[in-house]
């Protein structure tokens, strides 16, 4: 099938990797999906038209108000990431489902992660206070919709998409 490894960038993490296909207007097209640190990458098959490496940086995300536009969708044999990009572009992918789990989970940490790194403090706060702010967000899957919440421990927020309250 002619898959050759992600070239990684400098300091970047692999997280996960996996077959998937995407969707695209007109059927799907199949290949490879990872996501590291960054971005998440799709590579396609060599018999797949169109283009045969996408790449979406995780700051190319859409979010809306402190909800991350990631919706998940199964049935009984594929699981469904869908999101959008900043420039209105739908991306859907389709995972194995016995992979669903950990792609949530991937996805949600690499998610948390770059929340927390965008964070700006004052600089008079010391690295402890910062330290135990970061360590409080977290992003977590609404159980109505399944769109990703931003959260902070111990508080609920309604997911913008649906109103459902999200504890963290």
């Amino acid at each position: 099938m002619g898959f050759t490894e992600l070239a990684l960038r400098q300091g970047e993490r692999l997280l996960m990797s996996g077959a998937a296909n995407k969707w695209q207007t007109v059927g799907s097209k199949g290949g490879k999906l990872f996501l590291t640190d960054q971005r998440i990458v799709f590579q396609a098959h060599g018999l797949n038209f169109g283009s045969k490496f996408d790449e979406y940086e995780l700051s190319e995300i859409q979010t809306q108000g402190n909800t991350v536009n990631i919706k998940t969708t199964s049935n009984i044999i594929s699981f469904n990431i869908t999101f959008y990009t900043k420039s209105g572009e739908k991306l859907s992918f389709v995972v194995k489902r016995n992979q669903k789990n950990e792609w949530i989970r991937q996805i949600t940490e690499a998610i948390s992660t770059f929340t927390c790194a965008g964070i700006s403090m004052p600089e008079n706060i010391p690295q402890a206070e910062i330290s135990n702010i970061t360590a409080r967000i977290k992003v977590v899957q609404c159980e109505g919709c399944g769109a990703f919440v931003i959260v902070t421990s111990g508080n609920a927020v309604s997911c913008d998409y649906c109103g459902r309250p999200t504890a963290g």
